[in-house]
């Protein structure tokens, strides 16, 4: 059981929606935008396209992967210093439907759940 009742429960139903104190700005294919207030302000780009996939936090590179076989459903990087002067652990999990349309996707920054969109 969470301490903070007014925190994001790490387990939410499967219900279609956006869930979190972040705001989803765009979305496409293996692309998402995302604005998030807590723990720091920042714009999270999220780009699978082309065979690389990409992670931007308020346009600095914290993490890339060449996917030329598999797409990486799990990252984990920390918050550059340019958005936070502690650095914190975060992380994404993705779940894809078929043809790679993403079914669920998580932001934990400092294990705590910060946007969770279900397909």
């Amino acid at each position: 059981m969470p301490t903070n009742p007014f925190s994001v429960p790490n387990e939410l139903p499967n219900e279609r929606g956006v869930f979190g104190d972040a705001r989803l700005i765009k979305k496409s294919f293996l692309y998402r935008v995302i604005e998030i207030e807590k723990p720091a302000a920042m714009r999270f780009v999220y780009d699978g396209w082309w065979f690389r996939q990409t992670i931007k936090i308020s346009g600095h590179m914290t993490w890339s992967q060449i996917s030329w076989l598999t797409i990486e459903r799990n990252a984990e990087f920390e918050l550059p210093p340019e958005v936070s002067a502690r650095r914190l652990p975060c992380k994404i999990e993705i779940d894809f439907a078929k043809a790679l349309l993403i079914k669920r996707f998580r932001i934990w920054i400092d294990e705590q759940l910060v946007y969770d969109e279900i397909q």
